[in-house]
Parts: C-alpha cells; structure tokens; sequence
C-alpha cells in the first residue's frame, strides 16, 4: 500500500512540475538563422475560433541579427505557475520564422504557434531590458 502511495505522489509531482513549465525550456532562445521577419506590433482584437489576434505593425526590424542577440541576452526566469496571457493592447514583439511558426513575446506573457499549435510561454523578462530593447527600435 505504501509502494502505491509513493508512486502515486511522485506521479502527480511530475505532472505538476510538467504543467508548470518545470522541465520545459530554461530560458527563452531564438535562432537568428531560422528567422524570416521581426515586427513590433499592437495587439488589436483576439479573433475568437481562429485563435489568433489581429494586429497593427508599428515597426519592422531590418538588423536581425542584431536584435536577435539582444533579445537571447535579456535576463528571464522560468514561471513556475500558471502561464500568463496576452491581452488586447500590448506591445509585442512578433518574430516570424520561414517554416511559418512564429513568436509572440512579451515580458511576462509568450505565444509560441509551432506547426499551427499555439503555445503559451513560460517566462518572465527582465521587463526594463525588453522594453528598452522595443524603445530602442521603435525610436530608429
């Protein structure tokens, strides 16, 4: 009986830890080779059924590269709760990659689309770097 219990706590302390992001990825990363575009954008309206938002574009990333590796530098740490969500109106940055997958990032919010599944992000950025980061693009 003993042998049961232990096997069914350790059981639901895996599925809680895989639920929370525990196991999943550490820190956010993006490969700059695999990125088609890079937008700054403003969440407009959340199309219910289609699972996706309409936006507006206000600026369009031309050195990749160059903010790729500004982005991959940003502190971040893993959520261990539940995952935060976008709302209408936030500023995010859209990464768009050639395969059709594509990021939506925002300091304490992630929508990953990966083979059209949307996936909600697990982590926190330093909120002072990511927005320096959108404010120094949006100001070039």
């Amino acid at each position: 009986m003993k042998q049961i219990k232990l096997i069914t706590c350790l059981f639901l302390v895996v599925v809680l830890c895989c639920s929370c992001g525990f196991f999943g990825e550490q820190s956010y990363t993006c490969d700059v080779d695999k990125v088609q575009s890079i937008q700054v954008i403003s969440l407009d309206n959340y199309v219910e059924g289609q699972y996706r938002y309409e936006y507006t574009v206000l600026c369009e990333v031309t050195d990749k590269s160059a903010f790729i590796e500004r982005l991959n530098s940003i502190e971040c740490v893993v959520n261990r709760g539940e995952p935060s969500v976008l709302n209408v109106g936030y500023i995010v940055i859209r990464i768009d990659y050639f395969n059709g997958d594509y990021d939506l990032l925002y300091p304490n919010a992630q929508w990953k689309n990966r083979d059209g599944i949307n996936e909600t992000g697990y982590f926190f950025f330093n909120q002072e770097q990511f927005n320096k980061l959108i404010c120094d693009y949006m100001s070039e």
